[in-house]
């Protein structure tokens, strides 16, 4: 499982750095790739945030927790019509309110969201909140939808099924834990070592006590590894649920009014306007282009896309289809290959102006257009 490639969760390389947004489970290169689907199977309280979203996991008969990054984006891309689908699709549970966190900005801390449903799910078993300080070293369950690769690199496979992986948690702050993608000859690596990527995003990490799941993480933003996005060596950070149990709890028993809770701007519940700032320090190697919503980072050369702050991307962007790690090829016919190029070019562009961005995706040139800013 890559949840979210560094996703939105998830990219950002994103998964909003999705929040950088979307993969999925990154997977052992050794292992045989059915065990991590046989795992998924095993969590039918993970479901999809939309057909093509991130994902969320059912705490209560009417509710699901996600990742804000991924609730935002949903909610924009579709005017806030969307449902969460479980059971490989067979159960459509239709969103009808969406709380963000009041902290959440992209690639900062708060990145988690609750969805309320319009029906209670009766078919399904809720899992609870871990809503206890001792997550350090302890073994996560990964579960979540979205491509998948080895951890040795290759390009993304885009099939949107469900698979589970395990880590363990090398460290946690006030807002996350934190696990890396070890490899099979590490001493901390897991049977079945795995990470988050594009897809993933706002999908869980699970923590088992007492023979009963827990949502103890929710994917949110990552690190490449050695070779990429999604490969030994990479980095996650998942929102540290036990340190938003408060604020869960009250807003499951007294949702506010609003079909749409803290978006900021807004003309109305069907039309979101995010007015948000990219919110905490970029990673090393790594630079914000704030026209795209996107984290680029200088390599070999070239411009590679490392993630996304998806509420932030332009439509025609997303509508290309492109994740990390694509390259970026021209900018209005011209190549570019430095951050310094890149954002001299925009800034000396007229307001409004048409350009085409090409991008290089799996072997395929694709053509994003756009208007100046």
């Amino acid at each position: 499982m890559n949840l979210k490639s560094f996703i939105l969760a998830s990219f950002l390389i994103l998964n909003p750095l999705s929040n950088i947004d979307d993969e999925d489970i990154a997977i052992r290169h050794d292992v045989d790739p059915e065990k991590y689907l046989e795992l998924g199977q095993k969590f039918p309280e993970v479901g999809k945030v939309g057909k093509n979203g991130g994902d969320g996991t059912l705490i209560a008969p009417q509710w699901v927790v996600t990742a804000a990054h991924v609730a935002e984006g949903m909610t924009r891309r579709t005017q806030g019509n969307f449902s969460v689908w479980f059971q490989n699709d067979e159960i459509e549970a239709r969103v009808t309110q969406v709380i963000l966190n009041p902290g959440f900005r992209p690639m900062g801390p708060h990145d988690i969201a609750l969805l309320k449903l319009e029906q209670p799910i009766s078919s399904i078993e809720p899992v609870g909140l871990y809503d206890w300080s001792d997550e350090l070293s302890k073994e996560i369950v990964l579960v979540g939808h979205g491509d998948t690769k080895r951890g040795t690199g290759g390009n993304w496979e885009i099939d949107r099924m469900k698979r589970g992986a395990t880590n363990k948690i090398d460290e946690v702050n006030n807002h996350h834990i934190q696990f890396t993608f070890d490899a099979p000859d590490s001493e901390q690596t897991t049977d079945l070592e795995g990470t988050a990527g594009p897809g993933d995003s706002g999908g869980p990490a699970f923590i088992v006590k007492d023979g009963q799941n827990y949502v103890a993480g929710i994917s949110s933003l990552g690190q490449p590894g050695s070779n990429g996005p999604g490969t030994y060596g990479a980095k996650e950070n998942y929102v540290r649920v036990s340190q938003y149990i408060d604020w869960l709890q009250s807003m499951m028993d007294n949702p506010p009014q609003e079909r749409l809770v803290n978006f900021g701007q807004q003309r109305s519940p069907g039309n979101v306007q995010v007015r948000r700032g990219l919110g905490g320090p970029m990673p090393e190697g790594m630079s914000r282009i704030d026209e795209w919503g996107l984290i680029m980072k200088e390599a070999n050369g070239a411009l590679i896309m490392a993630g996304k702050v998806d509420p932030l991307v332009p439509e025609a962007i997303n509508k290309i289809g492109i994740r990390p790690p694509a390259k970026l090829i021209s900018v209005d016919g011209k190549a570019v290959s430095t951050v310094k190029e890149l954002k001299e070019l925009l800034a000396g562009m007229d307001k409004d102006q048409a350009y085409k961005v090409v991008f290089e995706f799996q072997g395929k040139s694709l053509t994003a257009e756009l208007n100046k800013k």
